[in-house]
């Protein structure tokens, strides 16, 4: 994958958790708990009991990540 930001090459690899992992536009001041019938949280990770993941991009020049949840 191109860095969006500088189309260098990404190095691929996961973003892993102990939890699941989510994307949200409200942030949760206490213990998380995502509410999927809202357009604004979307679950990220897979193998949320076994060690949550989800594939990403990173991109030394830039330090972005970028992560990838279409297949997910």
């Amino acid at each position: 994958m191109k860095c969006p930001v500088c189309n260098q090459t990404m190095t691929e690899g996961v973003v892993q958790s102990g939890r699941e992992i989510y994307f949200t536009t409200v942030p949760h001041k206490f213990f998380f708990v995502p509410n999927l019938t809202r357009n604004d949280e979307v679950c990220l990770s897979v193998k949320n009991w076994t060690g949550p993941t989800c594939r990403a991009y990173h991109c030394e020049k830039c330090k972005k990540v970028v992560i990838d949840y279409e297949d997910e």
